[in-house]
């Protein structure tokens, strides 16, 4: 029964992602009070051919003359973004754990303070934080001439580690909330508090019990974090100059090469979602057992 549901909820979703995609074409014609129904499904039969057929495809980015095999050209692209959004996630999410554990050891006087300057940070916008970084390495190249970490990829040579940094940042705040507030929701529940009346220590109880309990809460409320984090994958590629899967989105208008390069991003997405559940549903809700 599990498995039929994500059966239907990849196909729906597959589904709502190629009808998207013919969308520019159906409203083209808005401005002359035209709606292009004849030219759209046109349009959808091609994606779907091009979905069966992806070795056919070719592209050819805005303003450029020359068509180019779209595979396998996409893959870099993909992977190269693929690697900075999950080990940006990654990272934000053991980051916000650890803030979290840290936070709670303290009393509920000290959580509120630093529980108030964490959602201050989040109001930054990840533009300003971008220059900043990139600033001041400068800054810091300039006074001692050592290049610390790439701050731009080129065609020679990729970065990753100031990327996934910055793309981090601001989501291992949002994650940080979330988790702050699902541990003390099981804070108070009574195997906590029975775990603390038999005398265990209160770091042992955050470690072994609540974490395990609000794993899964956490993980499944950070769906909102990587589409945030999708959001600001385009402006990172952009400043780093990193030849990724968000900048190819915007390089070309052909809504067939469009539908599959959302189709590259949601795939992985919804495989690593759906076996995330999988995995944490059987090995993390185990943390009233004492």
């Amino acid at each position: 029964m599990k498995l039929l549901h994500i059966i239907k909820n990849f196909i729906l979703s597959a589904a709502g992602i190629i009808l998207m995609g013919g969308l520019p074409v159906l409203i083209s014609g808005l401005a002359a009070k035209e709606v292009h129904w004849h030219a759209y499904w046109t349009t959808i039969q091609e994606i779907l051919y091009a979905i069966i057929h992806p070795s056919e495809l070719t592209y050819k980015v805005i303003g450029g003359q020359k068509e180019r095999d779209l595979f396998p050209f996409l893959w870099e692209p993909i992977q190269y973004s693929l690697t900075v959004l999950f080990s940006s996630f990654f990272l934000a999410m053991l980051m916000a754990v650890i803030l979290t554990i840290l936070t709670m050891m303290f009393s509920e006087k000290i959580r509120q303070s630093i529980k108030f300057g964490f959602y201050l940070l989040e109001s930054l916008p990840d533009l300003l934080i971008i220059l900043i970084l990139q600033l001041a390495i400068l800054a810091y190249y300039k006074q001692s001439g050592q290049v610390v970490v790439g701050i731009a990829a080129t065609y020679e040579e990729k970065i990753y580690l100031l990327p996934i940094l910055v793309l981090a940042i601001l989501p291992s705040i949002q994650l940080y909330r979330l988790t702050i507030m699902t541990f003390e929701k099981e804070e108070k529940k009574d195997y906590v508090q029975l775990a603390k009346s038999i005398g265990l220590g209160k770091f042992f109880i955050l470690i072994v019990h609540i974490l395990r309990n609000a794993v899964i809460s956490v993980f499944f409320q950070s769906k909102k974090t990587v589409w945030f984090m999708l959001s600001n994958l385009f402006v990172v590629e952009l400043l780093f100059n990193i030849p990724g899967i968000t900048r190819f989105l915007m390089s070309t208008l052909q809504p067939t090469l469009f539908t599959l390069a959302l189709f590259s991003i949601f795939i992985p997405l919804f495989l690593f979602y759906n076996i995330g559940e999988f995995v944490l549903s059987r090995k993390a809700n185990r943390g009233e057992e004492l």
